[in-house]
């Protein structure tokens, strides 16, 4: 043992620590090339088949309608998804003069519009609806027109009451029901 110490030494003095570490780093190579470089070489080929997959879907013609969803085509279909079937705006009405007698408010006449919205493909159906009673009441009404509608919005609100000390409130509600063509 001591000869090989010996040897080390000499080796060392007359040729330096070069020879070493280049001895070294080729070992090091060498178990890398073994081991490592198939890994990889696995790896690409995976990421090469993938590759492939998404050129050929990319080529199809029918791959945007088969591909995700964007999120305002998830929305509007959402939304439409919401809307009342037009055949319905009568019951809709109907139901808004209802909840009014539910919760002991005056509703006498309202004012309605019907519109067709060009962009988005489905009607609006405005109800002004002039309503008195106590304001506890009048939220109460608006909360069960729109849990009652789900088609329907509060659109504009319009307060007024006659005095601080007075109890009735006379409101304007603008209320607009989403509708659409058809059936369902």
């Amino acid at each position: 043992m001591k000869n090989a110490g010996l040897m080390i030494q000499l080796f060392l003095y007359r040729y330096g620590w070069w020879p070493l570490a280049a001895g070294i780093l080729l070992v090091l190579g060498l178990i890398i090339h073994l081991f490592w470089v198939p890994q990889l070489g696995s790896r690409v080929a995976a990421n090469q088949a993938e590759l492939q997959r998404v050129q050929q879907a990319l080529a199809d013609p029918h791959y945007a309608n088969k591909s995700a969803v964007s999120p305002l085509a998830k929305r509007h279909a959402a939304f439409m998804a919401t809307l009342a079937p037009k055949k319905d705006m009568q019951e809709l009405v109907k139901t808004v003069f209802d909840q009014a007698q539910k919760f002991g408010l005056t509703l006498t006449q309202a004012e309605y519009k019907l519109s067709y919205q060009q962009d988005g493909g489905y009607y609006t159906y405005q109800m002004l609806a002039p309503v008195k009673g106590a304001y506890p009441e009048l939220r109460r009404f608006v909360d069960g027109v729109l849990e009652a509608v789900p088609a329907a919005a509060l659109e504009e609100v319009w307060f007024k009451r006659d005095g601080i000390a007075s109890g009735i409130a006379e409101a304007k509600l603008r209320f607009v029901f989403y509708l659409k063509d058809g059936q369902s």
